[in-house]
């Protein structure tokens, strides 16, 4: 395919999966949608299915030939007792040219099923890219997730060390094991809190470099974007689900569930494997068919041994076998095609099932992942901030435990990277759905592609 091809087809998938950015407002981070089409535009093998293609259309031309001719060269009839070649009449030296002609239309089919091949490789791709897409999407997401979380707990490390010194100084001013404690448990939490902070530094490290598996070391080595960007689920033509809660809806019917997840590339790629295969039926049918070849032969003759001329000899021919005994042999290869046309069916409809019902779960979880989120939003994370604000305020004027105060703070923190992880888990089951979806906006640049071979192998 052409680097515009290739081009366009980025464009089409990006689309696909759901990333509506139309580029990246700082340079200086590494965005998705960047992190995304960096991977499937520098995929090694991408190029490795192109050559392969290239290979099967090549292929394609020289199975659709005639074998070549062949061209013999003898010498019969020569006495044994002198060896002489002009001592008896029969002795000749014979040049012969033979033809074979397959059976049938095994020619014809062999060029067809060659470029039928061929046509899997655009889809191929297209599933390939819809993957990378996808691993790199999780990966970026994952560290998307460690960097915000470590920056909210950097965002609230000032109230915990507010909440040390409170400590302290009521430690002073007020006698007692009970204030001594609170002391104790105070730094507990802080070291906890950086105990944290490590890990999810630890688990940034880990996604970045999992990331360099299909970025350059200085992309990977970039900061993420504070917010994350703006993914919708593909559902039916011209409609979308925005990542906007009170926009999100879950009609999709089973017709058109199916209808879309049969367009998807690798589904396509067992249509394409289907086509090949009942070639292969109609190909082995071709062997009850007589195989037929020519020859024609020239021979030339010395004069005999007392000068007179002898006339050289001209043969024409016609082989054909006879293929009269087929029970064990054409029989069974026409049965064998049957039966993994069959299997390859069977594949198509586990694969079928399989792809329906995990969009279906992921369906499923979106929704209450969205309800789950909306109360977050508009119930636990500001009751929690009311809690903790209530306990440190009757604590400092006396009237409550430090221990209320350190698990409401806590809980307060928890809830806001909880919350963080529901924003992050939704995104990654968006991402997750429009996988399932990719073929609905990949079609037109591959299906100019796939027309073309389809013309190429009726010819």
């Amino acid at each position: 395919m052409t680097r515009i091809m290739i081009t366009s087809l980025l464009t089409v998938l990006m689309s696909c999966l759901g990333f509506t950015n139309p580029g990246w407002a700082d340079e200086s981070l590494l965005g998705l949608r960047q992190a995304v089409t960096n991977a499937t535009s520098n995929d090694p093998w991408l190029k490795g299915s192109e050559l392969n293609e290239q290979a099967l259309l090549a292929e394609s031309i020289a199975v659709g030939e005639l074998p070549d001719p062949r061209l013999s060269v003898g010498l019969a009839n020569l006495a044994t007792d002198t060896l002489e070649f002009d001592q008896e009449p029969m002795t000749q030296l014979k040049v012969g040219i033979a033809q074979m002609f397959p059976r049938g239309e095994t020619r014809k089919l062999q060029r067809q099923q060659k470029q039928q091949e061929s046509t899997a490789y655009p889809l191929l791709r297209e599933d390939r890219k819809a993957q990378v897409a996808l691993k790199v999407s999780l990966l970026w997401l994952d560290n998307f997730l460690a960097q915000q979380s470590i920056v909210l707990i950097e965002q609230n490390h000032h109230l915990f060390d507010q909440l040390v010194d409170i400590s302290h100084a009521n430690y002073i001013t007020t006698s007692g094991s009970t204030r001594q404690q609170d002391v104790i448990r105070a730094e507990l939490e802080l070291t906890r809190l950086n105990d944290r902070l490590i890990g999810l530094r630890q688990q940034g490290d880990a996604a970045k470099q999992s990331l360099s598996e299909w970025l350059p070391p200085e992309l990977v080595n970039k900061t993420l974007p504070g917010t994350l960007p703006e993914i919708l689920t593909k559902t039916w033509p011209e409609k979308s689900i925005n990542t906007d809660l009170a926009s999100s809806t879950y009609n999709d019917t089973p017709q058109t569930l199916a209808r879309i997840i049969q367009q998807h590339p690798r589904l396509q790629v067992i249509d394409r494997k289907l086509r090949v295969v009942a070639t292969s039926v109609d190909l082995a049918k071709q062997q009850y068919k007589p195989e037929w070849g020519i020859n024609a032969a020239y021979s030339y003759r010395d004069d005999d041994p007392l000068g007179n001329d002898r006339a050289d000899f001209m043969s024409f021919g016609i082989t054909v076998d006879l293929p009269l005994f087929t029970e064990n042999r054409q029989d069974q290869r026409v049965a064998a095609a049957i039966h993994r046309r069959a299997a390859l069916q069977t594949e198509h409809d586990l694969v079928f099932r399989e792809f329906v019902a995990a969009y279906k779960k992921t369906q499923v979880e979106l929704q209450r992942l969205d309800e789950r989120e909306q109360l977050y939003q508009q119930h636990l994370l500001p009751q929690m901030q009311d809690q903790a604000d209530a306990a440190l305020a009757a604590y400092t004027s006396d009237g409550g435990d430090f221990a209320e105060v350190m698990r409401a703070r806590i809980a307060e923190l928890n809830t806001k990277i909880m919350a963080l992880e529901l924003k992050v888990k939704r995104h990654k089951m968006v991402v997750n759905m429009n996988y399932f979806t990719v073929g609905m906006a990949a079609g037109t640049a591959v299906g100019e592609v796939l027309a073309n071979r389809e013309t190429e192998s009726q010819l």
